[in-house]
């Protein structure tokens, strides 16, 4: 049937921002330096899992669509290399989440702001 979800993932990028966010909301996980450590993931990870990517070493288009949001996102306090627009987002969320400066509210402010901007983006669309 069309509108049935077999592997339960969440409708609209909204949802599938904020199901990356939750898995990694806690403190503890919440990871640097590597895709996953036992339960615990970095920005990038949860994000393929939301997005129902079949492997961490290969995106698949939402995740891409996704990363790239995100990456608009990044604060100007990022280091200038995640900020780059000629590298891929995917890689810049890493560098993000990753940097020895980067704390685990600033990965969870990016997610707000993301969600958030995205939300009045739609708001916006439906209201006009």
């Amino acid at each position: 049937m069309p509108f049935d979800n077999p592997h339960e993932m969440p409708f609209g990028d909204i949802e599938i921002l904020r199901d990356a966010r939750d898995r990694i909301s806690h403190r503890r996980d919440w990871v640097q330096g590597c895709f996953r450590d036992g339960d615990r993931h970095c920005l990038v990870a949860a994000l393929s899992l939301a997005s129902g990517s079949r492997s961490f070493r290969r995106s698949n288009p939402t995740e891409r669509r996704l990363a790239r949001l995100l990456a608009r996102e990044l604060p100007e306090t990022a280091p200038f290399w995640a900020r780059s627009r000629f590298i891929p987002a995917r890689q810049r969320l890493m560098w993000f989440n990753d940097n020895a400066g980067t704390h685990h509210t600033d990965v969870m402010t990016l997610f707000d702001r993301t969600i958030g901007h995205l939300a009045m983006t739609i708001s916006v669309g439906v209201a006009a």
